[in-house]
């Protein structure tokens, strides 16, 4: 006969298993989202919190780098004989290392797409500065038409693939491991021509 555990520790399990989850879900979330139009170009502006678990906290203090994934679209909305249809006019996707380094516990965080590297005291510096983009270009603005309906959707995860082996077979596993702010999407509003 197959165990089946009593209902009390089952219901125990399951309330630990979903609040890590819902810890997981928090772990990266947008305080501030918002379009601006700066030198002709359509940019964003961002501030991202970080609150990650202990366990993603304690592998960076042991020197193991850990991969953000920033993926922004800008899509055009349109209604075509009554369905919506997206249509993705730029996309964006970059990666940003951080990791721990020297006796002193210094943190660094390498930007992928623009190769810019930049050192921190603190782990609270290193992460605030990676949950803030100010005026980060996406297209020019002379592309974008007037008369359409524009909107940004972002998103930023830690990415588990690039994780070393032992880490990665645990983060398919552990909820602490899959953080994603999910997609957020705000609307654009196109400055008034004229």
């Amino acid at each position: 006969m197959p165990f089946s555990p009593p209902p009390l520790l089952a219901l125990c399990l399951f309330l630990l298993s979903y609040s890590n989850f819902a810890f997981s879900k928090n772990a990266i979330h947008f305080s501030y989202l918002k379009e601006v139009f700066q030198n002709e170009q359509l940019a964003l502006n961002a501030v991202v919190d970080f609150k990650l678990p202990e366990q993603v906290l304690d592998a960076i203090q042991h020197d193991i780098p850990i991969l953000f994934k920033t993926e922004i679209v800008l899509f055009e909305k349109r209604d075509f004989f009554g369905f919506q249809i997206e249509q993705t006019q730029k996309k964006i996707e970059y990666y940003t290392e951080l990791y721990a380094y020297g006796v002193n516990r210094y943190y660094v965080l390498y930007n992928h797409r623009n190769h810019k590297r930049q050192t921190f005291p603190t782990l609270k510096n290193a992460l605030q500065t990676l949950g803030t983009l100010q005026a980060l270009p996406v297209v020019n603005q002379s592309v974008l038409d007037p008369e359409k309906h524009y909107f940004f959707k972002i998103r930023i995860s830690l990415d588990k693939w690039k994780l070393p082996p032992p880490l990665f077979i645990e983060a398919l596993i552990e909820t602490y491991w899959q953080l994603d702010s999910d997609w957020q999407e705000i609307t654009i509003q196109l400055p008034k021509s004229g």
